[in-house]
């Protein structure tokens, strides 16, 4: 029963991906579902406020990857597919082809994420120390909080330390196991915290439950990689070409400046709503947030799941593949984001009132903003994944533009607006800038597939 059952997923890792992508994001759901009424109703406001905005500075932080985990799983996709015919243009490196590539980049990833899993917690620390002295965020210092945000830092330089080795996994095509690995860590990190503060025990146990369970997750990772790569990669150990090291950074920064940027008009948001209006108004807008974003990703797990496919087949030189991988994908998921926008806006409210027992929530024109934004981003950045998968990054300058007008925006419009400013705020940016220029590229990319 075992050998079928691992026969079937070898004969479909997308498929299974995108199942175990699914897990994944229903694990997110099924945590927000008990930990956010749990939090709400067992802290105070104040302490609500502060622990849903150290969630999304945790994750601010989390973006030190700098875009090394998506051009390592680009890079891997790409290598174990090329042969000795295959020409590494575009931001791709020029590796050995199939297995002995693979080995010489993950000497690259495993020492690269060493270095930005200890800036990490630097990182952390100083971050702490000046949130705590602006703002309206933490208005009092106390050493609870202060325990919470240093268990927390050590959870997000650890998930940074497993980060690398998934890309590394996803680019082979093990998408399944990773996501699989992360579902699971956010089901035990969530629950634990939540444990924690039904019990009573206070933002310190609820960030030391993110610390131990990260622990957890690295250590799983860290096994599953070795069970699938270990006898390959000790098979091929050679030394990768001089000059390596430097081509990935390279590569990889422009992809970072995206991520970080892109990640900003987001992130920022719950810490930013709660400097500008207090830590009282973030529940009910972190909430809507978190319910949109689930919805977008659910949409985008047959997306993400493709994409080292995609790029397996450039790397082959089959054009055809490609091609019919990037149509049949950006179909399905445009359908499925419009479905899943349209869910947001319509059962929003249900589900915070009904199933969090929760009577607050946004007002209907911060909802309508926020479903209209979530609806753009996710059918246009179908074609700007695939772009960067094709090893082409012509989004920097757009997205830089785009978060930091979504940041100034936000602080003109939140005073008018309230609540609603942030997510007209991030509609207005990214038409000004990204949607269009994911558009844009993308249809450039299909064109230039459909003639080679």
């Amino acid at each position: 029963m075992f050998q079928f059952f691992k026969s079937l997923v070898e004969q479909h890792p997308a498929r299974f991906g995108a199942i175990a992508g699914l897990f994944q994001q229903g694990s997110g759901v099924l945590v927000a579902l008990l930990l956010i009424p749990v939090v709400t109703q067992h802290l105070s406001p104040a302490e609500a406020g502060i622990w849903f905005s150290f969630q999304g500075l945790v994750s601010m932080i989390s973006i030190l990857d700098l875009g090394f985990g998506f051009a390592i799983a680009r890079q891997a996709a790409f290598t174990l597919g090329a042969n000795s015919s295959t020409i590494a243009n575009d931001d791709f490196i020029h590796l050995a082809p199939g297995w002995s590539g693979v080995a010489q980049l993950f000497d690259l990833t495993r020492t690269l994420y060493r270095a930005l899993a200890g800036a990490a917690l630097v990182i952390g620390i100083l971050a702490f120390e000046v949130f705590s002295r602006l703002g309206s965020l933490v208005t009092v210092s106390t050493q609870d909080v202060r325990w919470c945000w240093y268990g927390m830092v050590a959870a997000s330089s650890l998930l940074i330390l497993a980060a690398g080795q998934s890309s590394f996994l996803n680019g082979l095509g093990a998408v399944y196991q990773t996501r699989f690995l992360l579902g699971s860590y956010l089901l035990l990190a969530g629950t634990g915290a939540a444990f924690a503060a039904w019990k009573g025990w206070g933002l310190v146990a609820m960030g030391a439950s993110f610390a131990l369970s990260s622990v957890v997750y690295w250590l799983s990772v860290d096994m599953v990689r070795r069970a699938t790569t270990a006898a390959m990669l000790e098979a091929n150990v050679i030394c990768s070409p001089q000059g390596s090291f430097k081509r990935l950074v390279k590569a990889a920064l422009p992809v970072g400046g995206v991520n970080i940027f892109g990640s900003l008009v987001y992130t920022a948001q719950a810490p930013l709503l709660g400097m500008l209006l207090g830590p009282e108004k973030v529940a009910p807008f972190y909430l809507a947030q978190r319910i949109a974003m689930a919805c977008n990703m659910l949409a985008m797990q047959f997306t993400l799941t493709q994409l080292p496919f995609f790029t397996r087949a450039l790397g082959a030189g089959d054009f055809v593949e490609a091609k019919a991988n990037m149509k049949q994908t950006i179909l399905r998921t445009s359908l499925l984001v419009v479905v899943s926008t349209a869910a947001f806006y319509l059962l929003g409210p249900w589900a915070a009132g009904v199933l969090l027992h929760k009577t607050t929530f946004v007002d209907q024109q911060t909802r309508l903003l926020m479903t209209l934004d979530v609806l753009f981003l996710g059918c246009t950045v179908i074609w700007g994944h695939y772009v960067l998968a094709a090893g082409r990054n012509p989004f920097v300058w757009t997205t830089i533009a785009t978060g930091f007008c979504s940041i100034i925006f936000s602080f003109w419009a939140s005073k008018f607006l309230g609540t609603s400013g942030l997510p007209l705020a991030t509609l207005a940016a990214g038409l000004l800038f990204n949607y269009r220029q994911c558009i844009t590229q993308g249809w450039g990319l299909y064109r230039s597939l459909k003639h080679s």
